[in-house]
């Protein structure tokens, strides 16, 4: 979706279908008009990348999602939408999010997370952006402010927003040498301990030597220190620090504990 006082819905199938557009006030209205044009329903039901282009169409989300059946685990993507379709695979752009998700790159997003950020108190949304050098991630308020995280600031978004089943591996460098690390689990607890926002990282690893553990732990705390501070220089939260400090009585900006533990 793309525009600004008018959006304009484009719409093609991964399998190579013709790319089609209609214009409307909103996305529904732009539905409405596709549907008049097509001449028949337009069905958003299986749709599983919805390429954005800015903070306005954004808002229409909430409306495909709650009325048009958009699916709450749909991928969004924030790029230029016409050079996503006219020059991009969208099938292998997505299958590119999703490996960049599971390979611990990037942090796991979707539709109903996106649109629950937008509409949070701090009224910004962290999802992928595709850029002529690749795949990035980007703080997206409403009044059009996009921000982008540097690559370990995205990784350690991938640390403080999720947890659960994994199986990447992540490269440590030891001195002069590399080791390979396989990461089979994360976990995230959040606390508050004087006066700190605590988040607490652990990461069990398929048999990691000690030798390496306290090199990960570091890559993996300056990794969640990163996203914490450009986070905050966005005057953002995507990692529910406002809802921690309200809760503790203290203010979203005092200091924040990062721990990280290695099994």
């Amino acid at each position: 979706m793309t525009g600004d006082a008018q959006l304009t819905l484009y719409a093609s199938e991964f399998s190579g279908g013709a790319v089609f557009s209609s214009t409307g006030s909103t996305a529904a209205d732009a539905i409405r008009q596709g549907e008049a044009a097509q001449g028949g329903r337009i069905f958003i039901g299986h749709t599983e990348l919805l390429c954005l282009d800015g903070s306005r169409t954004l808002a229409d989300v909430e409306n495909l999602l709650l009325h048009h059946g958009l699916p709450p685990a749909c991928k969004l993507l924030y790029t230029q939408v016409e050079d996503c379709f006219t020059k991009a695979d969208t099938g292998a752009v997505l299958e590119s999010v999703r490996m960049a998700e599971r390979g611990g790159l990037l942090a796991v997003t979707d539709s109903s997370t996106v649109l629950e950020e937008w509409l949070g108190s701090r009224q910004t949304a962290l999802l992928p952006a595709l850029s002529d050098t690749g795949l990035k991630m980007v703080l997206l308020r409403t009044d059009g402010e996009c921000t982008v995280l540097s690559p370990e600031a995205a990784q350690g978004m991938y640390w403080l927003r999720r947890h659960g089943n994994t199986d990447f591996s992540m490269t440590v460098r030891m001195g002069q040498n590399m080791e390979d690390v396989q990461i089979l689990r994360s976990t995230l607890r959040k606390t508050l301990s004087d006066g700190k926002l605590c988040y607490k990282v652990g990461v069990i690893t398929d048999n990691c030597p000690e030798t390496v553990k306290p090199a990960l732990r570091m890559l993996i705390s300056r990794q969640c220190r990163t996203a914490v501070s450009e986070m905050r220089s966005a005057r953002a939260d995507v990692i529910g620090m406002e809802t921690l400090a309200a809760y503790g009585g203290i203010a979203f900006t005092d200091a924040v504990e990062i721990g990280v533990e290695v099994y």
